[in-house]
C-alpha cells in the first residue's frame, strides 16, 4: 500500500491510500481534477473519509459524490453538504464499517470553529491486510485516549510553541488567532507526547501532516520525531509518497 499526499495545508487537504485492489481517499479539500492527476486517473476509488466540515477538508465533498464516490463522515458534515441521494453514509463513533477491502473505525477528536464553538470531528483507525493498522487524525488539539499497535501514523503536527510565540511578539500573528490555533490544532510537542504514550517506537512509519506555513519548521519536526522513535518519518506535502508495509522496511 502507498500513502499519496495530494494536499496537506490550510489551503486544502487530500490524501489517498492506494492498494492494488482499490483506493480510499482521506479528505476532500482539493478539487477532484487534482485527485485524478495524483492517482494517474485510476477509477477504482472505493470511498472518501472526511474528518470534519471545515472547507480545507470538505470543500469539494459534494463534487466527489457527484463523481460517484461515496462519502463517509459524521452527521455534521452530512448536514452541511448537498450530497446526491445515496452518496453519503453517516458513521457512528467506534462502530467499524467495511469500505471496499478496508475496515474503518471512527473516533471523536477535539476541534473548534473560528468562533470557539466545538466542531464535530472524527479521526479514523483504518485496517487493511496490506499494511496493518493506520491511525489518521488531523485538526485536533488533543485525543481522549491512547492506543497501542499502530503500524502507520498519519497525524497532525501543526505548529511549534516557540515559533508561534515569536510570531505573536513580532506582530505577524494576533493573539486571538494564536489562542484559537492552540485550541484547535496539535503542536509538535503534543504530537511527540501522544506518540510516546502510544509507543510509536513500535510502529513502521510516521507521517506528519497539516504543518502551519508560518508556525512550523518541517525539517526539525521530522528530525525530532525520527530521532525520538527511530522510525522512518515523513512530512506530508503535495506529491509525497510513503510506502505503508506490514513489514519494517
Amino acid at each position: 500500500m502507498r500513502l499519496i499526499v495530494i494536499g496537506s495545508s490550510s489551503s486544502g487537504n487530500a490524501y489517498a491510500l492506494e492498494t492494488g485492489g482499490g483506493i480510499l481517499l482521506l479528505e476532500a479539500g482539493v478539487r477532484f481534477r487534482e485527485v485524478q492527476k495524483a492517482l494517474s486517473f485510476r477509477s477504482d476509488i472505493v470511498g472518501c473519509l472526511i474528518t470534519h466540515a471545515h472547507m480545507d477538508h470538505a470543500s469539494y465533498a459534494a463534487e466527489y459524490a457527484k463523481r460517484g464516490i461515496k462519502i463517509y463522515c459524521n452527521g455534521d458534515v452530512a448536514g452541511k453538504k448537498d450530497f446526491p441521494f445515496g452518496t453519503c453514509e453517516v458513521l457512528e463513533e467506534s462502530k467499524t464499517v467495511s469500505i471496499g477491502s478496508f475496515r474503518v473505525m471512527p473516533f471523536s477528536v477535539s476541534h473548534s470553529n473560528n468562533d470557539g464553538s466545538e466542531c464535530p470531528s472524527y479521526g479514523y483507525l483504518i485496517r487493511h491486510r496490506e499494511c496493518g493498522t493506520v491511525f489518521f487524525a488531523l485538526d485536533s488539539y488533543k485525543f481522549g485516549f491512547y492506543v497501542d499497535g499502530i503500524d502507520h501514523w498519519i497525524i497532525e503536527a501543526n505548529y511549534d510553541d516557540r515559533i508561534l510565540k515569536t510570531n505573536v511578539s513580532d506582530g505577524k500573528i494576533d493573539r486571538a488567532q494564536a489562542n484559537r490555533l492552540m485550541l484547535s490544532h496539535m503542536s509538535i510537542d503534543n504530537t511527540v507526547h501522544y506518540l510516546r504514550e502510544c509507543h510509536a517506537e513500535m510502529s513502521k512509519t510516521i507521517t506528519l501532516c497539516h504543518l502551519s506555513e508560518r508556525n512550523s519548521d518541517p525539517a526539525s519536526f521530522r528530525d525530532r520525531v525520527a530521532s525520538e522513535f527511530g522510525v522512518p518519518t515523513y512530512v506530508a506535502s503535495k506529491g509525497t509518497i510513503v510506502e505503508l508495509s506490514k513489514e519494517i522496511i
